[in-house]
């Protein structure tokens, strides 16, 4: 189990260093930079500091998931391989932004070179959009990878 595993080393850093602790950088007042987590869910989130999430189930699904134990390992190129292939064609379509400030665009498109864990994945590539592409167009990028994926459309 993750046992909240990023809230763990968060901890840690506001330990050794105060000037880490979201309620400190989150204060109109502040001079401190404002931290960005990441896609991560912190036990503060789940439990109230996001309460219109809190409600909607966030917190008992963030609570299963730190207490889950029988994770496969995520990264394993076995696993990714089989499980985007369907009859030996790949029927996988994501998005890959430029310049996302959270995913690196260059390790991301080494992972769908020939040979690669994601080798076969159709990417549409593209700098309308940033990390939040899903929440600014979210039926259009659907749409589109939806329509990548089973070979309807070809970017």
């Amino acid at each position: 189990a993750t046992q909240w595993a990023a809230n763990q080393s968060y901890e840690s850093h506001v330990e050794a260093n105060s000037e880490f602790d979201y309620r400190v950088t989150s204060e109109e007042d502040n001079s401190n930079p404002t931290l960005f987590f990441g896609e991560m869910v912190f036990p503060f989130m789940a439990h109230g500091d996001f309460s219109e999430l809190s409600n909607s189930g966030m917190r008992t699904l963030s609570e299963a998931l730190a207490e889950k134990s029988d994770w496969l390992p995520l990264f394993d190129e076995t696993n990714m391989r089989t499980a985007l292939v369907h009859k030996k064609k790949s029927r996988a379509a994501a998005a890959c932004y430029y310049d996302d400030m959270y995913v690196d665009f260059e390790c991301a498109m080494k992972l769908v070179q020939r040979g690669c864990p994601l080798e076969g994945v159709k990417v549409y590539v593209t700098n309308e959009y940033q990390h939040s592409g899903l929440r600014d167009d979210g039926a259009n990028i659907i749409n589109k990878l939806a329509a990548m994926s089973k070979n309807r459309l070809h970017v």
